[in-house]
């Protein structure tokens, strides 16, 4: 074999090796969502996209990669052609027992991290919402039970690994998509609190619809009292405040009071206490 010969075999396996570390680099590329695989104890699972083994006897989890196959040590390993490249993480979401989104998630380590944080949206392109109010333990594998969520909606999941100097890092296979079952209907739900001396939250679910969406207040007379919402609203699961005035921005008197949701002819309805 002449020296040309070498040089131009060594330039192909330079050039093949490139193009598959450039792969790899891009998430998309190196992870896809798959099927769910829980499975402890050293035995090896597979399904048409995957074959997953855990090598340390903990639960690995999806999504796995596609094309070579998976290997579980400490985190996810795509498994090429006499390479094992690490890659970041992965995320995937189910539908718990209760019927809640369970977001779960593992990464190669957790050295260096200070925990991670969950975001939620209502489509893939955002805009993404923080569950959590405190970073969750740095921890892998890990998971978050949204129990906010409501019915017959697909939620997307996005979860970053938080840095010592509070920066985020989302982690590979993020935004990961459930969606939950049963069906979203008009409903006004209990005030918080109740009774009130002063402001109290309003939370409704609402559905598909055509018009505006009617809050109101009214007093045992059934006398217009406040209106505390009349306009569009998307659908879903919103908040509102009662500030505990009337129309004027005066404080309204002790007793009871009602409020009703109203949308496309339909009404929920709900009673507050208001004591001075």
């Amino acid at each position: 074999m002449n020296a040309l010969t070498r040089t131009g075999g060594a330039l192909v396996v330079l050039v093949c090796l490139t193009a598959a570390l450039l792969a790899l680099n891009s998430p998309a590329l190196a992870v896809k969502r798959g099927t769910e695989s829980v499975n402890c104890g050293g035995a090896a699972s597979a399904s048409a996209s995957y074959r997953a083994h855990d090598t340390t006897g903990q639960c690995p989890v999806g999504p796995v990669g596609e094309g070579g196959g998976m290997r579980i040590y400490d985190g996810f390993w795509l498994t090429l052609p006499s390479i094992n490249v690490p890659v970041q993480g992965a995320v995937f979401a189910v539908l718990s027992d209760a019927g809640t989104p369970l977001v779960r998630w593992t990464v190669g380590s957790v050295a260096g991290l200070t925990g991670f944080n969950v975001y939620r949206a209502t489509a893939e392109e955002g805009a993404y919402e923080l569950l959590n109010d405190e970073p969750l333990l740095a921890e892998s594998p890990g998971s978050y039970e949204d129990t906010t969520t409501w019915p017959q909606t697909t939620f997307w999941y996005e979860v970053r690994a938080v840095l010592p100097d509070d920066t985020e890092d989302v982690v590979a296979g993020s935004p990961a998509m459930v969606t939950t079952e049963g069906t979203l209907a008009l409903a006004l739900f209990p005030f918080r609190p109740n009774p009130t001396s002063g402001s109290t939250a309003i939370s409704f679910d609402i559905p598909d619809h055509r018009g505006d969406v009617h809050l109101v207040i009214y007093n045992v007379r059934g006398q217009l009292v406040r209106t505390v919402l009349d306009g569009p609203v998307d659908r879903g699961r919103h908040e509102r405040t009662w500030d505990g005035n009337d129309d004027h921005g005066r404080p309204v008197a002790s007793g009871v009071y009602f409020a009703r949701l109203l949308a496309d002819e339909r009404t929920s309805d709900q009673k507050v206490m208001v004591l001075r």
